[in-house]
C-alpha cells in the first residue's frame, strides 16, 4: 500500500512542477537589429503601396525628390505602433524642409478600414504624412531591403518588430536609422539634413531595448510589454487625463 502511495505522490509531483524552459525557446532581441553597415546607402525596393483613399503608388516615384522619413508597422498595434508613429508625426511638424513622411503596415493581413481606423483613433490630420497598406510579396521587398525583421508572437498575438524610423534621401536611399519610440524634433532636423545632403553616418551604438515593443521573458516563457514603452504608454495616458481634467474644469467656471 506504501509503493502505492509513494507512485501517486511522485506523479503529482512530476505533474505539479512545471518543466524547464527549452533553451531553443529563448527570444535574443538582437536578432532584430539591423545591420547597418549592409544597408546605408542603398536604395529601397521600389514596392506598391495603396493609401488610405485607395489609390496605388510605386514608392520611389512618390518619394522622388523629397528627404522621406520611413516607418514600418502595423494598423492593429496598441503598443508602440501608435507611440513611435504619434511621437515622430509631432517631432516633424516644427520641421520646415520639403520632407515626406511615410508610414507602410507590414501585415499582410491589415485593410484600408484598419489604417482609417487607426489614424482616427490617434487623430492624425497631418498632411505631411502618408499611409499605406502593401501585398505581401512588397512587403517582404521593402522589409529586407532596409534590413527590417520582425516575426509574429502566436502565443501571444503580436508582432515582435523594431522601433525605427529610416530616413531616405530624395533617390530613396537610406541614410539614417533612428531608433526609440519618441523621437525629438532636433533628431528629426539632423535626419532629414543628413538624408537631404546624402551624409551617411552609421549608429555606433544601439539599445536594443528601444527596438523591441515585446521582450521575452524566460521565467513565463511569454512576451511582456517593454517596460519603456510601458512608462510611454502611462505618460501619454496622464497627459490625456490632465487635459480633460483642466478642460472640465475651464468650462465650469466660464459657467454662468
Amino acid at each position: 500500500m506504501r509503493w502505492v502511495l509513494a507512485l501517486i505522490v511522485l506523479l503529482g509531483s512530476v505533474w505539479a512542477v512545471p518543466s524547464p524552459k527549452s533553451h531553443e525557446g529563448f527570444f535574443d532581441p538582437s536578432i532584430l537589429q539591423i545591420e547597418e553597415e549592409k544597408y546605408l546607402g542603398n536604395r529601397v525596393a521600389d514596392v506598391e503601396f495603396v493609401d488610405e483613399r485607395g489609390n496605388t503608388h510605386r514608392l520611389l516615384n512618390y518619394i522622388k525628390g523629397h528627404p522621406t522619413a520611413l516607418i514600418l508597422g502595423y494598423y492593429t498595434c496598441d503598443s508602440a505602433c501608435p507611440l513611435i508613429i504619434k511621437n515622430a508625426i509631432e517631432a516633424s511638424k516644427g520641421v520646415g524642409k520639403d520632407f515626406k513622411g511615410v508610414v507602410l503596415s507590414f501585415d499582410k493581413e491589415d485593410t484600408l478600414r484598419d489604417l482609417q481606423e487607426f489614424k482616427r483613433k490617434l487623430g492624425i490630420s497631418s498632411d505631411r504624412w502618408t499611409f499605406g497598406i502593401m501585398k505581401e510579396e512588397d512587403i517582404k521587398k521593402l522589409s529586407e531591403s532596409v534590413g527590417y525583421r520582425f516575426f509574429y508572437s502566436r502565443q501571444d498575438r503580436v508582432f515582435v518588430h523594431p522601433n525605427v524610423v529610416m530616413f531616405l534621401d530624395p533617390e530613396g536611399k537610406v541614410s539614417r536609422y533612428l531608433y526609440g519610440i519618441s523621437p525629438r524634433e532636433i533628431d528629426f532636423r539632423i535626419a532629414l539634413a543628413e538624408a537631404e545632403t546624402f551624409r551617411i553616418t552609421k549608429n555606433t551604438i544601439v539599445d536594443v531595448a528601444f527596438m523591441v515593443c515585446y521582450k521575452y521573458d524566460p521565467n513565463t516563457g511569454k512576451y511582456g510589454l517593454n517596460p519603456i514603452v510601458l512608462f510611454a504608454i502611462a505618460g501619454l495616458s496622464l497627459g490625456g487625463f490632465t487635459l480633460a481634467y483642466a478642460f472640465i474644469k475651464r468650462t465650469k467656471e466660464v459657467q454662468p
